[in-house]
């Protein structure tokens, strides 16, 4: 069974910060280290890589190395796989190759890239039209779009084997939060480097299916704040997969950043310390401290 000392923070909580030029990818690494005392960086390339170019990949590798981190995962945002326009589509692939060997040279354990999203834009796969209303009213994957994705997984997966690393959506926006479309395309694909970055409990519809779905197929892991007061049991459940991967947090509240990650760190940290402690992870947990104060039980 997997034990519980392996933790990430994700470079997405601190993301105002990284918006506003008040820290980049080398002080992320420094809050990991001295701060945060974590040995694990989750990157959002997004906000963290200023360009591709493989001198700058070995400088951001160098700065690792020099601070005794390890890559948990590489969370590509930008490219996807998916687009209905064909030239966007290849440009979309053409990016995400490059991301790959970006994940080479970080030697990162895992890559997350979206699904993507057909019939509109990135707005409409994260609108509110979304809430409330059945997945399939907006989220249809047709057979064109589907058979793409498993042919582009599958070669995304031949290359990050060449490192020991796996690839595989998150339970993010559009169709990567459909439990049913997770399954399909993790049947087709059908690859052992083929994982999922599990969100918690981030589903646009049958949550319990995409719960167990996730649990089975997790890669990484991001406990949001949101999650805390149910987190212990979704962790004990994982853990009896033999998860592999760190238990990392993803912070999105945009504000007293450094202060509010140390916060979800050190919840985070507590619950893994009852799990440690447990005398039998097959049985649901009853509720202890960290569950009780989040969920206003605890006597204290």
């Amino acid at each position: 069974m997997a034990g519980f000392d392996k933790i990430s923070v994700a470079s997405y909580s601190f993301h105002k910060m990284i918006q506003d030029g008040e820290l980049d990818i080398f002080g992320y690494f420094d809050l990991l280290k001295y701060r945060y005392h974590v040995d694990w960086a989750d990157i959002w390339t997004e906000g963290c890589f200023k360009s591709l170019d493989k001198d700058y990949m070995k400088a951001i590798r160098k700065g690792l190395d020099q601070r005794g981190l390890k890559v948990a995962n590489l969370c590509v945002d930008g490219p996807y796989v998916w687009c209905d326009d064909p030239e966007e589509r290849a440009a979309h692939k053409k990016q995400m190759l490059e991301y790959l060997e970006a994940a080479r040279i970080l030697d990162a354990k895992t890559v997350r890239i979206d699904f993507g999203f057909s019939g509109g834009g990135i707005r409409d796969a994260f609108g509110p039209k979304m809430w409330g209303a059945p997945a399939e009213e907006f989220y249809t994957m047709t057979d064109e779009a589907f058979e793409y994705l498993v042919e582009t997984y599958k070669e995304y997966c031949k290359i990050v084997s060449d490192w020991g690393g796996k690839i595989g959506p998150e339970n993010h926006w559009g169709w990567d939060r459909i439990p049913a479309y997770l399954k399909k395309v993790a049947a087709a694909v059908d690859d052992p480097a083929y994982g999922h970055l599990y969100h918690l409990r981030n589903f646009l519809d049958n949550p319990e299916e995409g719960e167990e779905y996730c649990i089975s197929k997790a890669m990484h892991l991001h406990v949001h704040a949101n999650s805390l007061p149910y987190a212990k049991d979704v962790l004990r459940r994982l853990a009896l997969t033999g998860y592999e991967g760190t238990y990392g947090i993803e912070h999105h509240s945009s504000k007293y950043e450094t202060e509010r990650v140390e916060w979800h760190l050190g919840t985070l940290r507590a619950i893994l310390a009852e799990l440690r402690d447990a005398d039998d992870l097959t049985q649901p947990l009853e509720e202890d401290y960290m569950t009780g104060v989040y969920t206003g039980k605890s006597p204290f």
